[in-house]
């Protein structure tokens, strides 16, 4: 049968020709040229979460950096023999200073720190102890310049038989807070009965 007698037809086998050659050559360029396969990867290692701040480690809130240097509960009172603030337990006194890093001026808000025990309990810094054992020094009254450092006293009164375990530091009352964790060795002073501690 002849095909110019029917072009329909030989239309029909030249397109079948035409794809049967196109799918040969996708198959040949498959064969020669593999698709790189993709490179295993290795999930990396998360970092090992950093130890949590101590005494004497630089932590931050706000704008405030704040270094504490010590703790000392082994007081029942504070203040000159006339002016003396007793303790209804305890006095825990910490030692930090206080830097702002900020570029304009800024109060240090003593109501705004922290004291926890083991139990969860929180103890406010008592400021009118405060401004007693800050009496030889400058005071957290006053308003710190961009880059002013103060080192002071934070006053706790906690019962006699509790131990505090962190520090809560703000920027401001309204700040999230660092913590600044205590360990028993840290704290000078065990429990202490009423009149054993030293006066100052």
């Amino acid at each position: 049968m002849s095909t110019s007698r029917h072009p329909v037809l030989a239309a029909l086998i030249g397109v079948v020709a035409v794809v049967a050659l196109f799918l040969a050559g996708v198959a040949l360029q498959a064969v020669g040229h593999p698709q790189p396969q993709a490179a295993a990867v290795t999930p990396s290692s998360s970092p090992s979460p950093s130890s949590p701040p101590r005494i004497g480690t630089k932590v931050r809130d706000g704008k405030f950096e704040f270094v504490v240097s010590g703790v000392d509960c082994s007081r029942t009172s504070v203040g000159p023999e006339l002016l003396r603030r007793t303790a209804k337990g305890r006095y825990c006194v910490v030692s930090l200073s206080v830097r702002n890093f900020s570029a304009g001026t800024k109060y240090f808000v003593g109501r705004a720190q922290k004291a926890f025990d083991g139990r969860g309990g929180s103890y406010g810094n008592d400021e009118l102890a405060g401004i007693y054992a800050n009496r030889d020094t400058k005071t957290f009254l006053e308003k710190l310049g961009p880059g002013e450092r103060v080192t002071g006293k934070l006053v706790f009164d906690v019962p006699a038989k509790v131990r505090l375990t962190r520090l809560e530091l703000h920027d401001s009352l309204l700040s999230g807070g660092v913590s600044v964790l205590l360990s028993k060795k840290e704290i000078g002073g065990g429990t202490v009965r009423r009149g054993s501690a030293g006066r100052r």
